[in-house]
């Protein structure tokens, strides 16, 4: 067990909102959400042994990406939050911190430049299979090497932020697997940055036949990396 997982296990993983059915949490960085082979410990496990009932997932964050995720206090509960997931009528936003300056980013195929708002439509591969997937980006704040962006999913495929932001020429910083390697390999040896720059920080989940909004700070480590590389003076887009 490293030692980020040893000091989450000791504290508690942070509750955002609770009742009879459903458990939204603020999901620590390097907590994978379910167990698994080669895995010590996961993020069901230590919510269940908090709250003393067992929990059941609902949705995927990978193991580097902090911030909102629902889970469930039985079942049935999870089963019909996977309906609501699936139906589309849950929005996730994102925050991403990104190598690549948008201001000069060029669409390769039209040639013309890619606005500072928009959608990226771009197949993602499932078990071999490319299947249909829809981001909606927003860029917040840049410099001539980086680029903050919200990012709100209209479809839940694996990866796909990272890999729909890295196809626009702005892979996510500390993403090894669809990010630069050697950018991120640099960056760790000139400022220390090395964990995955990706937090799920807004949630829109109805609740009693309303939609409410859920939302957490900014990870210690996204803002600290914020405020290095991009700076707090900043113009917003």
């Amino acid at each position: 067990m490293h030692n980020n997982q040893q000091n989450i296990v000791k504290k508690s993983i942070p509750i955002v909102y609770e009742d009879e059915a459903i458990c939204i949490v603020n999901k620590p960085y390097g907590i994978p959400v379910q167990g698994g082979a080669h895995i010590s410990v996961c993020l069901t496990e230590i919510l269940s042994k908090q709250l003393g009932i067992e929990i059941f997932p609902v949705h995927r964050l990978d193991k580097e990406t902090s911030g909102l995720l629902v889970t469930a206090k039985s079942a049935a509960a999870a089963r019909s939050c996977r309906t609501l997931f699936e139906s589309r009528v849950v929005e996730k936003e994102y925050l991403a911190l990104c190598f690549g300056s948008f201001e000069h980013s060029v669409n390769k195929k039209t040639l013309k430049p890619i606005p500072k708002e928009g959608l990226i439509d771009m197949p993602v591969m499932e078990n071999g299979t490319p299947k249909p997937a829809s981001s909606a980006y927003k860029l917040l704040a840049g410099t001539d090497a980086y680029s903050l962006f919200s990012v709100r999913l209209h479809t839940g495929r694996m990866h796909q932020i990272r890999i729909h932001l890295a196809g626009i020429g702005c892979p996510i910083i500390g993403d090894d697997k669809h990010g630069n390697f050697a950018l991120n390999k640099q960056l760790w040896k000139t400022a220390h940055i090395k964990k995955l720059q990706l937090c799920a920080y807004r949630l829109s989940f109805p609740i009693g036949g309303k939609l409410h909004l859920f939302t957490v700070p900014t990870p210690e480590h996204i803002q600290a990396a914020i405020d290095m590389l991009i700076g707090e003076g900043i113009l917003i887009c």
